[in-house]
């Protein structure tokens, strides 16, 4: 029996492992983002807000201030879609495996997503690849305890699935227009689920509009991207902004500028990148070596020096809360007692999480300006979590993301295990912080 037979069989063990590991963690409640316990009254707050409630009235108690009624920094949709097509909203524990049911949607259109982008690749391995997903804490959390991110990644996958129907359609009109449709739809009900994911309907657009399709399907697909913002203008209008009221006044929404933020992204979108540049070349000593023989990104890499004056001058690392800001803060804290190694240890951090980004940004300008969205996304939130990019930028990655990537299932399987140790450290470590 050959190697690449052990890697098969091995792979089958693997996904199993995966699955069955889902099913265990909702059975015994697990939380391994931390925030499934404490979320979930909230959710279930909101959705009876909108169950004994008209939509319309329920849409204006979003604009409340009073935490006994709605309490979330999303929009209504996902409420507004448990009211309409969840007939598991009446019992808790029913709604709850409801959306655990539903978050299965996830894993399956991935693949489907992988099967697309990567025509010529064996199944086993792209099933390998999107199981992977069962391993994110932030998944799995959202899954168990009935939270609202899922059901943005579902449509996120729906969107780029569509979005490639259309633009590899061979002038089938009819087929046209219904794939573009369904590209506005769903992409536009990306931010509706989750704004951070406004950069999906623009990724979308720009892609539609620099195509090589009929002007009227440009045309069309401008009237419907604006029928479809009608509904989000009108929450900006009652809200007074981007979020409810509440929300954005607790988190600061545009009252000031949080630059330190921009150094823990870094650490959080690297943390993903990095077994991905795996996938990037068949040699990563020669992607290393390729990366540092250009001078240009001498010049990039200096940016960081700039930044880290900033930090050192004008920045006071002593007042930082606690909350968030992912698991380099949260490593620093646990292995260093004094501020000062604390510093030393995320500084660095975010030197190596600037290397690594920009070897893998080195040769694509689309890459380059999806994650200074997320970048410029991070200056303005507060708090930064680690579960706005998990497991968002995997996903991101292996299907928006322009890159060619050298898919085998050693590299996968490496994929695998680095994310099987985030798991596992992230239920230890809020297991420890929670009891």
């Amino acid at each position: 029996m050959g190697i690449r037979s052990y890697y098969k069989y091995f792979s089958f063990f693997l996904i199993i492992l995966s699955i069955s590991s889902y099913f265990v963690g909702f059975i015994y409640g697990e939380n391994s983002a931390g925030g499934g316990l404490a979320d979930y009254p909230n959710v279930w707050l909101n959705l009876q807000t909108f169950l004994n409630n008209s939509i319309i009235d329920g849409v204006h108690l979003t604009t409340t201030y009073d935490t006994e009624i709605y309490h979330s920094s999303r929009t209504p949709l996902v409420y507004i879609f448990h009211k309409l097509f969840n007939p598991f909203v009446e019992n808790e524990i029913l709604f709850k495996r409801s959306v655990f049911f539903i978050s299965l949607w996830v894993p399956i259109l991935f693949y489907i997503c992988l099967k697309q982008k990567f025509r010529k690749e064996e199944n086993l391995l792209l099933v390998l690849i999107s199981a992977t997903i069962f391993l994110s804490p932030y998944f799995r959390t959202s899954s168990y305890w009935a939270l609202e991110e899922n059901f943005g990644l579902i449509t996120l996958l729906l969107s780029f699935l569509f979005l490639n129907k259309f633009l590899t359609n061979a002038n089938n009109i009819s087929k046209d227009y219904y794939q573009l449709f369904l590209t506005v739809f769903f992409s536009s009900t990306c931010l509706y689920f989750d704004q951070k994911l406004a950069i999906i309907p623009l990724i979308c657009f720009v892609r539609i509009i620099f195509s090589d399709k009929p002007l009227k399907l440009k045309f069309f697909s401008f009237f419907a991207y604006f029928i479809f913002s009608l509904p989000f203008i009108y929450l900006i209008s009652i809200w007074g902004g981007i979020m409810p009221p509440m929300d954005a006044e607790n988190r600061g929404i545009g009252n000031q500028l949080y630059f330190y933020h921009l150094g823990y992204a870094l650490t959080i979108v690297a943390f993903y990148l990095l077994p991905l540049l795996l996938f990037k070349s068949e040699n990563l000593l020669k992607l290393w070596k390729n990366f540092f023989s250009q001078r240009k990104n001498y010049y990039l890499i200096s940016i960081f020096f700039i930044y880290l004056i900033y930090l050192l001058f004008f920045h006071d690392y002593g007042e930082e809360r606690l909350l968030g800001k992912g698991f380099v803060h949260k490593t620093a804290i646990l292995l260093f007692e004094e501020i000062f190694f604390q510093k030393v240890f995320i500084y660095f951090s975010f030197f190596f999480s600037w290397i690594i980004i920009l070897i893998y940004l080195s040769d694509s300008l689309k890459n380059k300006l999806i994650l200074s969205y997320f970048f410029l996304f991070s200056i303005i939130v507060f708090p930064l979590m680690q579960e706005y990019f998990d497991p968002l930028i995997i996903l991101m990655a292996f299907t928006f993301f322009d890159s060619k990537f050298f898919i085998n299932y050693k590299r996968s399987i490496l994929l695998y295990f680095y994310l099987s140790i985030l798991l596992v450290f992230s239920n230890i470590y809020y297991y420890n912080l929670i009891n």
